[in-house]
């Protein structure tokens, strides 16, 4: 017996490599994608002042138009204090499947909270501060097989700089 390994072993082994060498490459792709819807979103909602939402509580026409362009259709369900969007724009109801998650995050509130809790109400003049805020953005990339389809949703999050009101 001159060959210890069999050419159907040897033929195992090359399939096993060429599928996690594809599910490598796939990773990477909805990654990518994902990643740079995230920051045009960003860039977006910094371009007009934290405004993402248009009169009627969808998301901005400019938003949606990225969304369509990247070829992004991942999905996933957004934590308990993020607000959920179709890639149409509507808004979705907490539970459900969401292509993008958006949440507004007022930083003065937050920090009067803080300097009252530690240093006593009414010690602090809260009322001095500048409103600002920030948004926070969560996409979702996926491990998409081929044949196999989707084994595992993963999100990335991501946040504007801190936006004062006049």
């Amino acid at each position: 017996m001159k060959e210890s390994i069999s050419i159907t072993t040897i033929f195992q082994i090359f399939i096993l490599f060429v599928l996690l060498f594809t599910a490598i490459m796939c990773l990477t792709i909805n990654n990518s994608n994902a990643f740079g819807v995230k920051n045009e979103i960003l860039n977006i909602i910094e371009a007009n002042n934290g405004i993402y939402e248009g009169d009627d509580g969808n998301l901005s026409d400019a938003i949606i138009d990225t969304i369509n362009e990247t070829s992004y259709r991942t999905t996933g369900t957004c934590p308990e204090n993020y607000q959920g969007y179709q890639r149409n724009g509507s808004p979705v109801t907490s539970g459900q499947e969401a292509s993008v998650c958006i949440r507004k995050v007022n930083v003065t509130d937050e920090l009067d909270n803080y300097l009252e809790s530690e240093l006593g109400a009414g010690t602090v003049a809260t009322e001095d501060f500048v409103d600002g805020s920030y948004v926070q953005v969560m996409v979702f990339y996926q491990l998409d097989i081929p044949v196999i389809k989707q084994i595992y949703n993963f999100k990335t999050k991501g946040e504007t700089r801190i936006i004062y009101k006049n």
